[in-house]
């Protein structure tokens, strides 16, 4: 069977407000993947609370209020503020009609620059919403997707894919290779060319402009290079900076972010495959559930760090894939679930190959023994699983520190990611987690979406705004000719 070691769950919101959508059109991509709608939006399972979270925002305010009485002016005002911060970022000013760019000084720039100066945190804004410290910790459930501290994750980031996962969370059928594959279809529909197996060794330049890249073809083994116009990196920045450029070029300016922002976020999976279907078996368990404990729940939500909490205590996202036609398996005696949890590089540093594997031994078996207590008898069931952690994820992809999600989410706005081109070489671009908006599929998606209209239209700020000065000063002459001629009584 296949093991999806990637994506647990798309935010999939309203088209309005999720760009995703527009983006998935452009491309074709629409008809290329399946999505399969989730059936909630997830649970919280503790020793004495069994949480079911649905999807629609007044659906889950219901519920919420329900449970918190004393709250709904605070769960009102919450929601309100997450739907206005995913409807700021509903297009990019490209993908704007004419009418909407014209307007958005007013409507979006600023409230963007209010954002980036004042650089609210989710903890703040929550303080400022919501007193009940268990209704902020199932607000913040699935903090450990993006960050560990909520008085330093931004709030935006927050926000947006929050709201789009109460619209509605779905899954791409067959995993999320089945999106690399028509991503891939799609370039070669167009005239390119996709070549797998094979990995850029240095990035060509010419005076300071970069000319093509070399790279190795691991089936073959042949060293081979190639010229191109815009060479576009979608790694680590770092690994362009320190590995793939010429030594002898001057890359200080561009350096300077790949060293100041904090890289602290990745996680520890454990990829389990049954021999039933737990879905069967569990009939009330979800597509997703967090594992928690009460004692987490209940606490203080300015005191409690997730970094502070030992490892095999922390929250767990538990995926069951089998509640859904995930189609990462043909037979019938095998299924797929993951328990996910926040962990960081430092915890797995300095160990050797057998306290490496001693520790993953006992983590993975901590984890088995707490899904056993919330669903009884399941590990009989488990015929094969493996953890993977921090020093996984920077072996297969080669982030520092193994971080899936790029930079922390501490800064809002561009100035806390990876510019999208290089200051010091001419034609080097860069499309990833690190980048604007960074972080997760979506943001993956979105940067590499940003990077190609910036790359293919590079002068549509100044065409955009000029025109709209120019239908400006037309309107305000029109209107002040208008009132001249009708001067009111």
């Amino acid at each position: 069977m296949k093991i999806d070691a990637g994506l647990h769950e798309l935010d999939w919101g309203n088209p309005k407000t999720d760009m995703k959508h527009l983006i998935f059109k452009k491309l074709g991509l629409d008809k290329k993947i399946q999505l399969i709608k989730l059936p909630n939006t997830w649970t919280i399972r503790t020793q004495t609370k069994n949480l079911s979270i649905p999807h629609g925002i007044e659906n889950v305010k219901s519920t919420l209020k329900n449970l918190f009485p004393k709250e709904h002016k605070g769960i009102d005002l919450y929601f309100k503020k997450i739907k206005f911060q995913a409807f700021l970022v509903r297009k990019f000013p490209w993908d704007m009609s004419f009418i909407d760019f014209f307007f958005a000084p007013i409507t979006t720039l600023i409230f963007f620059l209010k954002n980036m100066i004042f650089n609210h945190s989710v903890g703040k804004i929550m303080d400022s919403c919501i007193k009940d410290n268990q209704l902020k910790q199932i607000l913040n459930i699935n903090i450990s997707y993006y960050h560990h501290d909520p008085y330093k994750f931004i709030w935006s980031f927050h926000a947006i894919p929050q709201k789009h996962y109460y619209d509605q969370g779905v899954y791409i059928k067959g995993g999320s290779q089945s999106l690399s594959d028509a991503l891939s279809e799609i370039i070669k529909e167009n005239g390119g060319e996709v070549k797998a197996n094979c990995e850029v060794t240095s990035i060509l330049t010419k005076n300071q402009i970069a000319i093509g890249v070399k790279y190795l073809d691991k089936k073959t083994q042949e060293n081979l290079s190639i010229k191109a116009s815009k060479i576009i990196a979608n790694c680590d920045p770092a690994i362009v900076y320190d590995s793939l450029l010429d030594k002898n070029i001057d890359t200080i300016s561009d350096t300077k972010n790949t060293k100041k922002f904090p890289i602290t976020t990745s996680l520890v999976c454990a990829y389990m495959v049954f021999d039933k279907n737990i879905s069967e078996l569990y009939p009330e368990m979800s597509y997703n559930t967090f594992v928690t404990d009460d004692k987490i729940l209940n606490s203080s939500f300015k005191d409690i760090k997730i970094a502070d909490i030992p490892i095999q205590n922390r929250s767990i996202a538990f995926i069951n894939y089998s509640k859904i036609d995930s189609g990462l398996s043909q037979r019938d005696d095998r299924y797929l679930a993951v328990a996910a949890l926040y962990s960081n590089f430092e915890e797995w540093e300095g160990l050797d190959q057998t306290q490496y594997k001693d520790k993953k031994t006992k983590l993975l078996g901590q984890i088995q023994n707490r899904l056993e207590k919330v669903f009884m008898g399941i590990n009989t069931h488990c015929i094969h699983a493996e953890l993977s952690t921090p020093k996984t994820i920077q072996n297969y992809i080669k982030t520092r520190k193994g971080t899936p999600y790029g930079y922390d989410q501490n800064q809002e706005g561009f100035i806390g990611r990876e510019k999208f081109y290089s200051k010091n070489i001419k034609n080097l671009f860069f499309a990833s987690s690190f980048g604007f908006p960074g972080g997760g599929f979506t943001g993956a998606i979105l940067g590499g979406y940003r990077t190609a209209n910036k790359i293919l239209d590079p002068y549509m700020y100044p065409k955009k705004i000029a025109l709209a000065a120019i239908i400006g000063v037309i309107a305000a002459e029109i209107i002040k000719y208008i009132l001249k001629s009708f001067p009111p009584s």
